[in-house]
Parts: structure tokens; sequence; C-alpha cells
């Protein structure tokens, strides 16, 4: 290494000094935390980077501008925990954030208001292709594709070279069927911007799903080069090595995120799905387990221990299970058709029954949607 260069990165790596060492006082300002945290980010510390904009946060003046809560609500995105990025998020009124939220909000789910958030986004900032991208996602969610190609058609109009605009284009695509085009669309994105994430993110599945799996393998460690320490590529790294039928490599790309993260309630029951393919159900529930102990209102996590007491045979645990996992989140329609399946087995279910498939029906699913209209019940 050059004398200069170690130097360089020496001064941003002092200017940024951990704080496990305590280095700094605790009497620092929030504005001192936020740009420690920028720096952070630069360099990639994404997890110093939260420690301190969670301390600039705890500090007395806090930050009304709602920047600091923009930027942590978006390292919690990548890190799949959505209902506390929403929750900072929301504090902030640029047309960033409110994509954003929009984002998190597809994935838990709440489509109508992750649509509100995306036309809030779009009247912020008439010219924002992020936010036109969001809109586009929203409407994919809703199966309407021609109003989805149109907004992802104006995001990469507003700025031809945005790489997000040509991964949305792809998942509408994929949605459509559409596979080799999606393909296009998503290597498109990736000669755009060749350190997003998600595009290597949805290729290498989709690669995966035609049975490509060293496709797949090949192309997501390109994106890990790029973006080395990126939950969600080790995510789709080890779902094709499971594809492959690879648990003990699908299970160190899990370890690999738990050494950047050890409280990472994901990857914990995504151990626990793999231990639950293998039949080692106990072991399943208890890595499930770990992750409430963690997270005490995790949903997801109660859904799967639910499927693992179906694998175990024992029903009536998991209609618990998965009672729990609605108790606490009423947006996933998987849990609800889990349900009508456990109560079409028992007598005198089927009131039961009927209400589950109703509630995923109401939240989009169409094999309950299906269900209701054979049996002649509205939802």
């Amino acid at each position: 290494m050059h004398n200069k260069t170690a130097i360089f990165i020496l001064t941003m790596l002092m200017a940024i000094a951990p704080a496990t060492a305590q280095v700094e006082s605790d009497s620092l300002s929030a504005a001192s935390l936020k740009e420690k945290g920028r720096n952070a980010e630069r360099l990639g510390l994404t997890e110093l980077a939260e420690q301190y904009y969670r301390r600039a946060l705890q500090t007395p003046e806090g930050d009304a501008s709602g920047m600091t809560q923009q930027w942590l609500g978006i390292l919690l995105e990548q890190k799949e925990y959505y209902p506390e990025a929403v929750a900072l998020l929301q504090q902030s009124n640029t047309s960033d954030a409110l994509a954003h939220q929009s984002y998190c909000l597809i994935q838990m789910h709440m489509i109508d208001s992750a649509a509100h958030c995306a036309a809030h986004a779009i009247e912020a900032d008439t010219s924002s292709a992020l936010a036109m991208t969001m809109m586009a996602y929203v409407e994919t969610e809703r199966d309407h594709h021609i109003n989805a190609i149109a907004w992802a058609n104006r995001a990469l109009k507003s700025d031809p070279k945005f790489a997000q605009g040509e991964n949305v284009m792809g998942y509408i695509q994929y949605r459509k069927g559409n596979h080799a085009e999606a393909m296009r669309h998503f290597k498109k994105a990736i000669q755009l911007d060749s350190t997003l994430a998600n595009a290597y993110y949805n290729l290498g599945t989709l690669y995966c799903m035609r049975n490509s799996q060293e496709m797949a393998i090949k192309l997501l460690k390109q994106g890990l080069r790029r973006n080395p320490r990126n939950i969600r590529l080790y995510t789709a790294l080890a779902y094709a090595y499971r594809m492959r039928g690879d648990a003990p490599k699908a299970l160190e790309c899990y370890n690999q995120i738990l050494e950047y993260d050890s409280l990472h309630t994901p990857t914990i029951n995504r151990i626990g799905t793999l231990y639950c393919e293998q039949g080692h159900y106990d072991q399943a529930i208890a890595f499930h387990k770990r992750a409430l102990n963690i997270r005490p209102n995790d949903a997801t996590a109660y859904k799967y221990i639910g499927k693992a007491y179906i694998d175990w045979g024992k029903y009536d645990k998991a209609i618990q299970s998965f009672i729990r996992s609605t108790n606490i989140s009423t947006t996933d329609p998987e849990t609800y058709m889990y349900l009508a399946e456990l109560y079409g087995k028992q007598k005198k279910g089927e009131r039961k029954q009927q209400s589950a498939y109703k509630k995923a029906a109401r939240l989009g699913n169409k094999e309950a949607q299906s269900w209701l209209v054979k049996q002649g019940i509205s939802w």
C-alpha cells in the first residue's frame, strides 16, 4: 500500500473511531454524531453509522430536520427491519424519505399506504425518478402492469441513466412472466450502476428460478464484491445454495451476515427455515424463538414456528403460532392461508376457515379469492 493511501485511510478511520471504544464523550452534539455517521456510511461501515445516528437522536437536541431519522430509516430498510424503518422515515417529509417509506410498506404488504406515500413523494418533487419508481412498484403489486410501465418510463424519462428505473422495469416484466425481458432490464440496471444491490438480487433470484444456480452464484458473488456487507445479496446467495441442495454453504452465508450483525432476526429466522427443510424441527423452532428473544413482536418468527409445527404434524400448536403472528401483524396473506388450511382439517372449523380465507383475499391472495368464488362467498 502506498504511504499516501495508507495515511488517507488511517485519517478517515480516526475520524470515526469505533463507538465501542467509547473514545468520544457522550456530550458530543447531534450535529457531530450525524457527521460521524455520514463518514461511516461513506466508508461502508453501516453498523457504526447506525450507532452514531441512534446516539444523535438520543441527544437532548435530537434532529428536528428529520434527516438523521431518514438516514437511519434507510439503513434499517436495507436490513429488512421495515416497521422500524417506516416509523423513522415518517419523521422526515422529504421526497426521498416518502419514497423509501413506500418501499418498506410494499414489503409489509400495505399497498394502499405505500401508494399514498409514493403519491406524496411525487407531489414533493415532481421530477424525482425514485418517487416515480416507487409508484411503479405499487402498481406492479396491484397487477396494474400498464400503469406500472408508464410510471417506470416516466422515471427513466426524468433520468435516462437511473438504474433503479431499469430495475423496476425488470421487476414488472418478471411479474408479467416475461423472464427474458426481465433479465435484460436487470442487466441494464447493473450496467448503469454496478453497485445496485437490488438488481443483482433480482437477477440472481431469477437465475435460481430458471434452475441456473451456478450462474446465480457467480453473479451474486460479483455483486458482493461491489457490496461486501450487503445482507440481501448474502441472503440471495444462500437461497441459490439451498436451491442447489448445498445446505452447509447456505449456512455459511447466513453466518457471515450474523458476523456483521449478530442480532439480525431475518437471518436467524432463515436459519430456522433451513433446519426445518432438513427435518430438524426442534432446532428450527429454537432459532425462531431466538429471534423472538431479540424482537418479541416478530410476526415472521411466529409464522415460521407455525410452519415448522405443520411439517412436524403438530397442527394445534401451529394454529396457536399463526394466531400469535396475526395478532402482531394483519398484513401477511400467507399466514391467513396457513390458518385456513389448518381450520379445514378441523371438525366444525368451517366458519374459521372462511374467515381466514376472507382475510387473505382482502390482502390480494388470488388462491383465497378463487376458493371463495367457488363457494359463492364474497369478501
